[in-house]
């Protein structure tokens, strides 16, 4: 019997593509910024980005109205209801993207992100502790992603808001990313391998240590030792999942490969940060292969989710 399709049963995962793709173009905008190149594939990407998020905030919000129900399964549901939080990044990293074409779009973005990331916050938070009894082996790096939330708002908010508000949001990011660091490590040493769906959602441990090195460069304005000890995490993260890129490659493609492209383009950004701070070669070097690396990753996963809608499984009831 052929499963249910439809609108009603759109991934909330997917977006986990604008936040993705905004990091893209954010890298792309700091590339053609250090070889005074032509703004035109960031302006591409910045296009195709502010076009996905609106097709996906609409279809999300027809949802919403329509099949309330489903939403409401969704953030009680012990992977689904991290998502949520895909949406208030997105809202934050366009707010970033945005800054240099309008600084009223992107504090109007920023805000509504920032907002809905400390709800979300509380919200998720408070049913971990009182709503749910979960085992260890349903702990999975995409409940990094509201938390990493947190890390990202200071990244457009110093150009907006003053220091103590981002430095609420940058240790509240900071202080959980390193309790579900060591969560996680918990489960994958003494529980075992990810589900293969979420297998590729292990780039997301990425993002804590690649952002907060960004977060705190633009807080502080310098970097100390525990910038450099952040940044040197993410580096040996992104060398340890190249390594076990087989692991990765086994799986079939599912919309959680999304997840990949942010981290990754955390990554990217936080070396254009710590090239900027120390001047060393190899990192300008290295920018160049990350920038690479980074189209492939995104042309793949767009390329791959067409297919998948164009061979019915995108929308599909579970």
């Amino acid at each position: 019997m052929e499963n249910e399709r439809g609108l009603r049963y759109f991934p909330i995962a997917l977006f986990a593509s604008v936040m993705g793709l905004a990091g893209t173009t954010f890298a792309v905008q700091q590339y053609e910024l250090m070889y005074d190149l032509m703004p035109v594939i960031s302006v591409v990407l910045f296009t195709l980005t502010i076009l996905i998020f609106i097709i996906i905030f609409s279809i999300f919000l027809y949802r919403v109205i329509k099949y309330p129900n489903d939403i409401k399964a969704e953030l009680n549901h012990p992977v689904k209801m991290n998502f949520f939080g895909a949406i208030s990044i997105s809202l934050l990293m366009i707010g970033l993207i945005f800054y240099d074409v309008s600084e009223t779009i992107s504090f109007i973005t920023w805000a509504l992100g920032a907002i809905i990331q400390l709800i979300l916050t509380l919200f998720l938070l408070t049913g971990l502790m009182w709503k749910q009894s979960l085992k260890i082996e349903q702990f999975n790096p995409v409940w990094f992603i509201p938390i990493v939330g947190n890390i990202v708002v200071p990244l457009a908010g110093v150009y907006h808001v003053g220091l103590e508000i981002n430095i609420f949001y940058f240790s509240l990011g900071i202080i959980f990313s390193i309790i579900y660091f060591t969560l996680f490590m918990n489960r994958m040493f003494f529980k075992g391998p990810l589900p293969d769906m979420l297998r590729p959602t292990v780039f997301i441990l990425l993002a804590p240590p690649a952002i907060g090195f960004m977060s705190y460069v633009k807080i502080f304005g310098q970097a100390s030792a525990f910038a450099f000890i952040l940044y040197g995490l993410a580096f040996y993260l992104g060398l340890l999942f190249l390594y076990q890129i087989k692991h990765y490659l086994q799986v079939p493609f599912f919309v959680s490969w999304w997840a990949m492209l942010f981290p990754t383009a955390a990554m990217t950004n936080a070396t254009f940060v710590m090239y900027e701070l120390t001047g060393l070669f190899y990192l300008k070097w290295l920018i160049h292969l990350q920038i690479l690396g980074l189209f492939i990753l995104a042309i793949y996963l767009i390329v791959r989710t067409i297919g998948l809608n164009k061979n019915k499984q995108l929308c599909v009831k579970e």
